[in-house]
């Protein structure tokens, strides 16, 4: 599984990060998740937004920041 977070540095966004990485190690998973400050790359795949979570290489959120339970149900969704 390839996590990815797209964000310029906002407070939001590292939170979403650490959260991210919480719930990784808790639900086991090998890949450690990447946080990139490059807009660009996510820009030149014609996506546009300020913090852009991306899952195997699928949009799974945009400018959204979930609860931590909310994020567990999405990433457990990428797992099955």
């Amino acid at each position: 599984m390839r996590i990815q977070l797209y964000d310029r540095g906002s407070p939001s966004g590292k939170q979403l990060f650490v959260n991210i990485q919480n719930l990784c190690q808790r639900l086991q998973i090998d890949y450690d998740p990447e946080y990139i400050k490059d807009m660009n790359r996510v820009y030149t795949m014609g996506l546009q937004g300020n913090t852009i979570l991306l899952i195997d290489g699928e949009v799974a959120l945009v400018d959204k920041y979930p609860s931590i339970k909310e994020l567990e149900n999405i990433i457990s969704d990428y797992l099955e």
